[in-house]
């Protein structure tokens, strides 16, 4: 599990050559400047150089619930390095805002290295499964030391006290060594192991053995909409402005083709259509992506782009590219092929939504000329609680006249939620120029923003407002502060992230297995009931929304402004539904969720895709994480729906296999027992020697049982209801099933194969009763038999090696016959076939093993067995067929009597 953790990433971004470059944790120096950004660890102990709305998550040292604000000023001598506000400590994570810091200290110097070092050598919590696995060897525990315990009483009674060495270690450890499974643990580690590896080939990783355990009795999965549901590929498909709709780009390219090709590159007070300039404005620099170069032709046709953005047109670019300084005119059409060119070889990096604005300003005009020629002098980023993302920018003096004064203009860009924004906005861009807000206006955006939410898209709307003086604006992360500027709502831009193809068949395979399935979006009700229709998911208009009276219908779409104040009733009716949607969800109310399923006893499983969900998952049973991977317990590169239902899939499958095998190996312990207690109890030749034990259990026995691991589930393991999450890995049932059920048959054939040897040599089994005292050893006496037959000791050693032969083939060939009886729990094996190849080529091992073990010369002598009787090989058929009708009708009553308490005596 440490290989797989340490598949995570451990980068960081640090500063070097003045450059942000991307390095591992492990190779920060101190002197270091580190960029910190939300969802970034800190990565060693800073002293922090630059901050903006800076939070860190202290709670591993503090114990503080709430991020705390950090800056870059300067803190009196007295204050700690805990205490001071100036230093990012190593292990803490990025909430909010962003920050630069000069690494102080790193690795072990560090105040988290310290208390590692202090902390090392604490045992950490118990996992479910170490706990089933400490419950199982202390149930066989005090079983092994009880039966040996008994029987070496016994068998010192038997021998008058004599012999006590010889009753001790065939008496004692023998019946210890028989009773525990010594390939057990072998096996469960194996298949961890296999179904970790299996997982991480599908991008999943697991950072605890029992999670996908758990994972497999979820009864509710909440996932975020973007990326699960949909495809995570956003685009700008529609843009609402001046009160028209413009489809793509080409409408809107008509438009500035009106206004006679005007530049929307150029700064505001050079352009003679301010709406739409603005616009393309607030869209490039209310925006964190990025434009990189992805190869070196690229950054090359980039650096022709930056250089035209600074230069006053005395370079040409043929020049450049010949390598020539000479001057001239740069036609326009040479500075759209740079740019083209430079575009082409770009990559833009960022958030999704970020990244489809950028591309569709890219499309439109060039959205690093619109960055260069302003200056960003303040900055309250976006998060989804706050809704909406402020930037205060000056005009850069060299884009215009440096002595008119006029121009050095300060504009307040914001970009958000449109209902928000629109209900803080004074003012309108329309044709006519910059409108004060009416009704009709108010009636126009509300049936534009209705018309894109029930297409299932999402919407994010731009406004602007100019400031004569910086000192103007006071609080602007803040709507209070917003609202004593003239903000100009400017247009609404509608994006479009298509549905992923896998999502309806994951919803329904779900919805057969009895986990419901949330989702969990920021948008408004009608885009999320809308994107769930695209699932085939018919959303009722009465779902809770504002009515607080109405219960929810089949499906609910409930807005999460409403749920704390939703009774106990209405949210029991609500999560009894298969599918309900949340609408315009923050983190807090994300958690709020988790908290009331676990209330209700649900075993929940919670989707997140940034460090603000990471309290809800932690709060989940199981936390899948896309990018808050400190707080989940399994790790997802590639967000799908579909990846969730396969792991519950392979949950389910994990237990089911677990329990196969576990079946399995136990089956073979009383036909141990038996062989070892047939000496002590009345005195016949031992059965098994301790070797003969040892070998099956961890030689013979383990490739099968790791064969078991890969089985396929059955037809029906996801249509069943969730199991229980008291249910127990070694049950009542299983123990019934594997000591008495199949145990006992095997026994039996084991013995009358055991029998058949002597009876072929005429000693019948009155002759061995107590003939064990003075016979079957290298010196042992003469053995007359009731027959008139007299053995030596050496015919003795040769008819007992062939007994034991016979009980060594007749126990391992029954446990290929029970192998593929165990390959299903409830389903007919005439059903399910024969589709794992491991477990075919497991039991030709097996088998070949054996022979080596009975027939090899060498290894005879070792196991003490000779060469049997060729009709011992055929006892395990009778055998097999009785397990065979056991078995089936077994799980035929399980089928037929799921209910019935005899029945669930049988069902493990």
């Amino acid at each position: 599990m440490q290989c797989f953790q340490s598949m995570m990433t451990t980068d960081c971004y640090v500063i070097r050559a003045a450059e942000r470059i991307r390095i591992n944790v492990s190779d920060i120096v101190i002197g270091d400047i580190v960029y910190l950004c939300p969802g970034a660890r800190v990565p060693a102990d800073l002293r922090l150089i630059y901050t903006n709305e800076l939070k860190l998550d202290t709670s591993w040292i503090t114990g503080e619930l709430e991020p705390l604000d950090f800056c870059d000023i300067t803190v009196p001598k007295n204050v700690t390095a805990l205490g001071a506000q100036n230093i990012a400590l190593n292990g803490c994570l990025c909430t909010n805002g962003i920050g630069y810091g000069v690494t102080i200290r790193t690795g072990n110097s560090t105040i988290i290295g310290k208390i590692a070092r202090v902390t090392s050598k604490q045992k950490g919590v118990p996992t479910r499964l170490e706990l089933e696995h400490k419950r199982f060897v202390n149930f066989i525990s005090l079983l092994a030391i009880t039966m040996a315990t008994i029987t070496f009483v016994i068998g010192l009674l038997l021998t008058n006290f004599q012999h006590v060495i010889n009753t001790f270690v065939n008496g004692f450890l023998v019946i210890i060594i028989a009773n525990i499974p010594q390939g057990l643990p072998i096996t469960l580690g194996a298949a961890l192991a296999i179904v970790a590896r299996r997982l991480a080939k599908q991008n999943i990783f697991m950072k605890r053995l029992d999670v996908v355990e758990t994972l497999g009795t979820a009864t509710v999965v909440m996932c975020d909409k973007t990326g699960v549901f949909t495809l995570n590929d956003i685009t700008v498909s529609d843009l609402w402005y001046q009160l028209h709709y413009f489809k793509g780009t080409e409408e809107l390219k008509a438009k500035q083709n009106q206004l006679s090709g005007t530049d929307l590159s150029i700064p505001l007070s050079e352009g003679n259509n301010d709406s739409l300039i603005a616009l393309f404005t607030v869209m490039s620099l209310c925006n964190k992506a990025h434009l990189e170069p992805i190869n070196s032709r690229g950054i090359y046709a980039w650096n022709m782009v930056n250089k035209l953005s600074r230069t006053s047109n005395t370079i040409t670019i043929q020049s450049l590219l010949d390598g020539k300084v000479s001057r001239g005119k740069i036609s326009d059409a040479e500075v759209e092929r740079t740019v083209r060119s430079a575009f082409r070889h770009k990559v833009i990096t960022g958030s999704e939504n970020e990244v489809a604005l950028l591309k569709y300003v890219e499309e439109m005009a060039n959205g690093e000329r619109i960055r260069q020629n302003y200056e960003i002098i303040f900055e309250v980023p976006f998060n989804r609680q706050r809704r909406f993302q402020t930037v205060i920018v000056r005009q850069r003096s060299n884009t215009v006249d440096p002595t008119n004064n006029d121009n050095m203009k300060v504009y307040v860009l914001v970009k958000g939620a449109p209902e928000e924004l629109f209900a803080h906005c004074k003012l309108l861009a329309t044709e006519e120029g910059y409108t004060e807000i009416s009704d009709d206006f108010i009636a126009q955006f509300s049936q534009a923003y209705t018309k894109y939410g029930n297409e299932g898209k999402s919407c994010i709307a731009f406004a602007i407002a100019e400031l004569e003086e910086l000192n103007l604006i006071e609080s602007p992360g803040s709507w209070d502060g917003l609202n004593r500027l003239n903000l100009c709502f400017l247009a609404m831009a509608a994006m479009y992230d298509p549905p992923r193809s896998t999502a309806l068949k994951s919803l329904q395979t779900m919805k057969n297995a009895g986990v419901k399935c949330f989702m969990v979006t920021g948008d408004h009700p009608s885009t999320a009931a809308a994107v769930a229709s695209h699932f085939g998911l018919d959303v009722p208009r009465t779902s809770i929304n504002t009515e607080m009276e109405k219960k929810p219908s089949v499906l609910s779409v409930i807005h999460c402004e409403m749920i704390d104040k939703l009774s106990d009733q209405l949210w029991d009716d609500i999560l009894k539904q298969e599918f309900v949607v949340f609408a315009r969800a923050t983190p807090s109310h994300k958690l709020f969720i988790v908290k009331e399923c676990r209330r209700r006893g649900e075993v929940v499983a919670v989707t997140g895709d940034g460090v603000l969900d990471a309290p809800a998952l932690k709060e989940a049973n199981v936390g899948i994480a896309m990018e808050a991977v400190e707080a989940a317990d399994m790790v997802y590169t590639e967000s799908d729906v579909m990846h969730i239902a396969k792991s519950i899939k392979e949950g389910r499958l994990l237990y089911a296999n677990l329990k196969k095998t576990i079946a399995y190996t136990l089956a073979h312990m009383v036909p141990e027992l038996c062989a070892v207690m047939l000496m002590f109890a009345i005195g016949f030749p031992i059965g098994l020697s301790s070797l003969q034990v040892l070998s099956i259990d961890l030689i013979t026995e383990i490739p099968p049982s790791i064969a078991l691991t890969y089985e396929a589930g059955e037809k029906d393991i996801m249509c069943r209801p969730p199991r229980k999450s008291t249910a127990r890995l070694v049950s009542k049932a299983l123990l019934l099933y594997s000591y008495v059920f199949v145990g006992g048959i095997i026994s039996v054939g084991c013995f009358v194969a055991y029998s058949f040897v002597f009876w072929f040599h005429e000693i019948t089994l009155r002759d061995l009763f107590h003939s064990n005292v003075n016979h079957w050893t290298p010196n042992a006496e003469i053995l007359s038999t009731s027959t008139g037959k007299h053995y030596t000791a050496e015919m003795q050693m040769l008819i007992h090696g062939q007994a034991k032969a016979a009980w060594h083939i007749t126990l391992v060939m029954s446990q290929v016959f029970h192998f593929w009886l165990c390959t299903t729990r409830r389903i007919s094996i005439f059903k399910h076939g024969t589709q794992n190849v491991a477990a075919v080529l497991a039991l030709l091992i097996e088998i070949c093993i054996l022979n080596f073990m009975i027939y090899m010369p060498g290894v005879q002598n070792w196991l003490r067995v000779t060469h049997p009787p060729a009709f011992v090989w055929l006892f395990c058929l009778p055998v097999g067929i009785v397990l065979i009708i056991f078995n089936e009708t077994r799980k035929w009553l399980i089928r037929r009597y799921p209910t019935s308490n005899i029945v669930r005596a049988l069902k493990w």
